[in-house]
């Protein structure tokens, strides 16, 4: 599950739930310390899709449905901890921070009046699509979304030998935003009509996005990336088993004197 997380948003009231998938690579060298303590460092990149949808009224018994989507490439490190990993089944955990570079993002918001008439504005990137009596394309000319962010995460799970070299993983993940993802600069929408029109665009600029009032000396509070659920792994291990049976045997031996 992912969110846009802002305390005055989510304190409104209007977020729906929001699932969206991330699919990645890891790979890692892993140690004992102290001759006893399992631990591993590993570099992961993943393909991460992030958002928030909503659903929210007006006092004029309009309605609207909105969402945002915004697509990442992460590079992060991890320290990895657990039990001993010759075991059938050994408990993992890991910390780490990565950093997210925006690949592109969709901003979509539809005013739902009495009749069910609607008015659509999409954004894809800075591309504009407005339809209400008409469709009317347009350009932004600031992006909304800041190009980069980092976040930290935490896991925790177990891994499941189920051959020789091959290990399957079971995990739970929590990532957290470090830094705003809303880019506060003044932004306009520029028209493609006839003759060329403007307008100032203000969602960023009121306490609750998309609740008025608007007002420039008005920012929006810190709005960060937020997700958590179950990711599945799938891990090749590539290890000199004698090695390893002697020095756990070893120092079996060395605890046990």
């Amino acid at each position: 599950m992912t969110s846009l997380y802002n305390a005055d948003d989510a304190g409104y009231g209007d977020y729906l739930p929001t699932f969206k998938p991330t699919m990645g690579l890891e790979a890692g060298y892993h140690f004992t310390l102290f001759k006893m303590l399992p631990m591993g460092i590993s570099v992961q990149f993943a393909n991460n899709k992030m958002g928030q949808n909503y659903r929210g009224f007006y006092a004029d018994s309009t309605s609207y449905y909105a969402y945002s989507r915004l697509n990442y490439l992460r590079s992060g490190l991890a320290l990895n901890f657990g039990t001993n990993p010759r075991r059938q089944v050994a408990l993992a955990m890991s910390v780490g921070a990565n950093i997210g570079f925006l690949t592109g993002y969709q901003e979509r918001y539809e005013l739902i009046r009495y009749n069910n008439d609607r008015l659509i504005l999409d954004i894809n990137e800075t591309d504009v699509t407005l339809n209400d009596t008409a469709e009317i394309k347009g350009t932004l000319t600031s992006p909304m979304y800041n190009k980069t962010d980092m976040c930290a995460f935490g896991t925790l799970g177990l891994d499941f030998i189920i051959a020789k070299n091959w290990v399957f993983g079971f995990y739970g993940r929590f990532d957290y935003g470090l830094s705003s993802v809303e880019n506060q600069s003044k932004m306009n929408i520029n028209y493609d009509t006839e003759p060329s029109s403007s307008s100032n665009y203000k969602i960023f600029n009121t306490v609750v996005k998309y609740h008025g009032p608007t007002d420039d000396k008005i920012t929006h509070s810190t709005t960060v990336n937020l997700a958590y659920g179950v990711f599945l792994t799938l891990k090749y291990r590539i290890y000199n088993k004698e090695k390893i049976e002697f020095y756990y045997r070893e120092n079996s031996r060395y605890n046990h004197d």
